[in-house]
């Protein structure tokens, strides 16, 4: 046995003897028969193994070969050789956004935002957005995406948008990270403004009954879009009294970047930029930006779907993460990416970036689907219930059918190559199935797809009527 393998079968033995004294638990699943992808940072190579998962839907054990004799009487599902991934979290999302995909398809960022913002979405009723981010998450789960950031659509001094949309993501199923507003279109909040916002909000949002599905509170940054350091300053106040993150959108479109790197100066003053935080897109970066960002323990989403859709750019990955970043995926919204497709998202970037390189050495398929895991929910502050199939977390995970990849030389090369929604077999929260062969178990998507239509199209021809005008 080389090296390699005698240290691999260590880590087996020892993720398996961890969970001796918690054998007395009770099981509802195992799963049997599986090749496992973990994305533990101890188990690069895939095994053939088995996963128990226990009745509060987290891994009581996950091990090669067959499950002990103890859990004789548990259900089993027998995957019969499926590929099984923890499900991939999207460190970047807009679920509320799934309603307008195509919209502004010859447009570059601030265009785009101008035809889905100024033109359609303003005009939408509050109760619309539960039907659009239910429509959005649903999709996420559809792909095979269990854990997502949601940059809720709101302004902070109108609630009910919070209420309508985390309705929806509870309602989807999927699990996630509540990004809320504290500032909205031409706001910028005082400190006292903010702290009063933030505090009603954390108030309400403990008070709702989110059990283990919301994962995380952070704040949907707006600081890089001010013309004043006042957003940067409310935010950090924010972020400190609280112990939450800022999500930032930051440095995605080259017209802005100028500016926006003016500001960031203004977020550093401000103590805005944390290892609490987020920086969303990050592509126009300059050394100092950079340096300051991983010396401060800050991470990033990378979005490949959207920055190549908007023509923003590629992120210098390879760069990125040669220099100790903290790097995370998301697959961002449905509008600006149009599919929310985490094996998609890993093929653009991966493909986009060797071509940036002109070398197809610069950055593997394994490390892609990493970032799309366990890197994801590390960005997020919640790599510790999701991201890898490991013993204490949640049982989210996906399964893969792998009858047509034909002989496998490379399984994480297949996986970023070639493999797509259609070989999406299932997917699991928690233990319990929520998408058998592309259908949801407990929506009727296309219901929900008629619904959020029929509204879209209402607030098409209120936006036509309002333009006349």
């Amino acid at each position: 046995m080389n090296s390699r393998a005698c240290c691999y079968g260590m880590a087996l033995g020892m993720l398996t003897a961890a969970v001796g004294p918690m054998l007395a638990q009770s099981a509802k699943l195992v799963v049997t028969e599986a090749k496992l992808f973990t994305m533990a940072a101890d188990q690069p190579e895939p095994f053939d193994g088995f996963m128990v998962i226990d009745e509060g839907g987290k891994l009581l054990e996950v091990g090669a070969g067959a499950p002990g004799a103890e859990w004789a009487d548990t259900p089993k599902l027998d995957v019969s050789g499926m590929w099984i991934l923890p499900g991939f979290v999207s460190a970047h999302s807009h679920l509320w956004q799934s309603a307008w995909r195509g919209l502004g398809a010859d447009q570059t960022l601030m265009g785009w935002v101008e035809a889905l913002y100024m033109e359609q979405a303003q005009f939408a009723p509050v109760e619309d957005f539960y039907w659009f981010t239910l429509q959005g998450a649903l999709d996420h789960l559809r792909h095979g995406i269990t854990t997502t950031y949601n940059f809720n659509y709101g302004a902070w001094a109108q609630p009910e948008f919070a209420e309508v949309q985390l309705k929806g993501e509870m309602e989807s199923g999927v699990r996630f990270v509540h990004g809320q507003n504290f500032g909205g279109w031409g706001q910028v909040p005082t400190v006292e403004e903010g702290l009063a916002s933030a505090g009603s909000f954390i108030e309400w949002i403990e008070a709702e009954d989110t059990g283990d599905q919301m994962l995380r509170v952070m704040i949907n940054g707006s600081a890089a879009f001010r013309d004043t350091a006042q957003a940067a300053i409310t935010e950090a106040a924010v972020g400190e009294r609280y112990g939450i993150g800022n999500h930032l959108h930051i440095l995605e479109s080259a017209p802005e970047q100028y500016e926006e790197r003016s500001r960031f100066r203004w977020m550093v003053d401000a103590g805005l930029i944390t290892e609490r935080d987020l920086m969303g897109h990050f592509i126009h970066v300059d050394p100092w930006i950079l340096s300051h960002v991983i010396d401060a323990g800050a991470a990033i989403s990378w979005n490949p779907l959207s920055n190549g859709r908007l023509a923003s750019g590629t992120a210098d990955i390879p760069h990125y993460l040669a220099e100790g970043l903290r790097v995370g995926m998301g697959v961002d919204g449905q509008a600006s990416a149009d599919r929310a497709d985490p094996l998609e998202n890993v093929r653009i970037g991966l493909y986009a970036v060797r071509a940036k390189y002109e070398d197809a050495s610069v950055l593997s398929p394994y490390t892609v689907l990493r970032l799309h895991t366990w890197g994801s929910a590390d960005a997020l502050g919640v790599a510790d219930q999701v991201g890898s199939l490991e013993v204490g977390k949640f049982a989210d995970f996906v399964v893969i059918d792998p009858t047509d990849f034909g002989v496998v030389f490379d399984p994480y090369a297949t996986l970023a190559f070639m493999a797509a929604q259609e070989h999406v077999a299932a997917v699991y929260v928690g233990g319990e199935k929520r998408v058998e062969a592309g259908r949801l178990t407990q929506h009727d998507y296309r219901n929900v797809g008629r619904e959020v239509n029929k509204r879209v199209i209402a607030v098409r021809d209120r936006a036509a009527e309002e333009s006349k005008k």
